[in-house]
């Protein structure tokens, strides 16, 4: 029993002290959960303004973690903290203001938005890493670790806390199905990002307390070094091996793929980079070969994809996925450069150059949703200028119009309609629409 209180008394501590240090960010999650409890108890679609408030809340919770680290990592910012959030707060209210006269919250604020978030999450991994004052390999993999337990602790307190709701409605009294959605709400927007947080040490700290935190939350737990060296590495290998024989295929039959190896390619890389951060961390031969070998294997594979997309980018113009894949292909091949030059030691530079390609691809003019939609209004007048369909900027019918032209000409104008912006094609009468 005094086990039982002491851990949750440890776990209390633990969170209140997370409340005091990272206070935007538990405000902002606890803006997030009303808000969803208040979507819940209206049993229909939310209004706009509701929206936009849960998406200024999230990016407002990532971005809050970003000044306590700068605090913590930077002394000149120590006597600085409450300027530092407030400029924090004045970039979520701007974020706000640029959601606040949309219409509707639709792919291309998703897609920005995400982006925009994992851009902070990269820098809330590299801030203390700065100048090497933390290992960024041990940064990664206590966020990892405090990841996964916060998951785990979640799911089980999600499940007994449901078992023990549904015992009750079966055996003492009936209960809304709602309190199931609120209990899920508080759980997962509350409880484990506060989690996660409370078990996040000072890196930096030199104080006993947190100096035994930041020796314990690094410690790499023997489960997972089992996992990383003699089953995750063994099967990027494996898939390594399949990839250059599927190249080797093209090289001989000279057929390239029709798309599949884009995604492919782009989950192999990423799964491969995180790998490879987390056995920076270990000494094992299975280990130091891959981080040795995976940047120089990483390269050849990465440019021959860069290829493939080419050749649909040249005949099919740029999708919003073809982008991606292809920032990602030059991401990945500056990063293979770089570590097979200084391999561990340049890690840090992994988060820093994905936060800036990150927040490149959302800056207009390059960034994702201008450079498609010019290039496939750009495809789609080439195509209808070649059938003398379209002449001076106005529509010329032609009843001869091939098979191909018709097919090409619907299926651009239905990708430009699902991410509104035919808009954008001045020649189209106003009151055009897709059948």
């Amino acid at each position: 029993m005094k086990k039982i209180k002491g851990l949750l008394f440890q776990l209390l501590k633990g969170m209140s002290e997370a409340i005091i240090r990272f206070p935007l960010t538990i405000v902002c999650l606890v803006g997030v959960a009303t808000l969803v409890c208040y979507t819940i108890a209206l049993d229909q679609s939310p209004p706009i303004i509701i929206e936009k408030l849960v998406y200024t809340f999230l990016v407002s919770a990532v971005l809050g973690m970003a000044p306590q680290f700068a605090v913590e990592r930077f002394m000149k910012l120590s006597a600085l903290r409450l300027p530092v959030y407030g400029l924090a707060l004045v970039l979520g209210a701007g974020y706000f203001l640029i959601l606040w006269p949309v219409p509707e919250i639709n792919a291309e604020i998703s897609v920005r938005t995400l982006i925009a978030v994992f851009a902070l999450i990269c820098a809330v991994l590299w801030i203390p890493a700065y100048k090497k004052k933390a290992d960024f390999n041990e940064v990664c993999l206590i966020h990892f670790k405090t990841l996964f337990i916060s998951i785990l602790y979640s799911v089980v307190l999600s499940a007994g806390l449901a078992a023990i709701m549904a015992s009750i409605d079966v055996l003492l009294f009936n209960i809304h199905h709602d309190a199931y959605s609120y209990m899920l709400t508080v759980v997962w927007i509350l409880f484990a990002p506060t989690y996660y947080l409370s078990l996040l040490p000072r890196f930096l700290s030199k104080t006993e307390d947190d100096v035994m935190k930041l020796q314990t939350a690094k410690n790499y737990p023997k489960f997972l070094s089992v996992l990383v060296s003699y089953i995750a590495i063994p099967l990027v290998g494996i898939y390594t091996l399949v990839l250059l024989a599927y190249f080797i295929k093209i090289l001989i039959t000279w057929h390239w793929p029709s798309g599949q190896l884009g995604p492919m390619v782009l989950i192999y890389s990423a799964a491969g980079l995180v790998i490879l951060v987390l056995a920076s961390l270990l000494s094992n031969r299975f280990a130091v070969l891959y981080y040795k070998i995976f940047p120089k294997v990483l390269i050849p594979v990465v440019v021959l994809q860069l290829v493939s997309v080419g050749i649909r980018l040249n005949a099919y113009g740029v999708t919003e996925s073809r982008y991606y894949v292809a920032l990602f292909g030059i991401f990945s091949i500056i990063i293979g450069v770089l570590l097979s030059i200084k391999p561990v030691t340049r890690n840090s530079m992994i988060a820093l150059l994905a936060a800036v390609l990150a927040i490149v691809s959302i800056i207009p003019p390059v960034d994702d949703f201008t450079v498609y939609r010019v290039s496939q209004i750009n495809r789609l007048e080439i195509i209808l200028a070649s059938e003398n369909i379209l002449s001076d900027g106005k529509i010329i019918p032609q009843a001869n119009a091939s098979e191909e032209t018709k097919i090409e000409t619907t299926n651009i104008l239905n990708y430009l309609d699902r991410h509104s912006s035919l808009q954008y094609i001045s020649w189209l009468p106003p009151d055009f629409q897709i059948y």
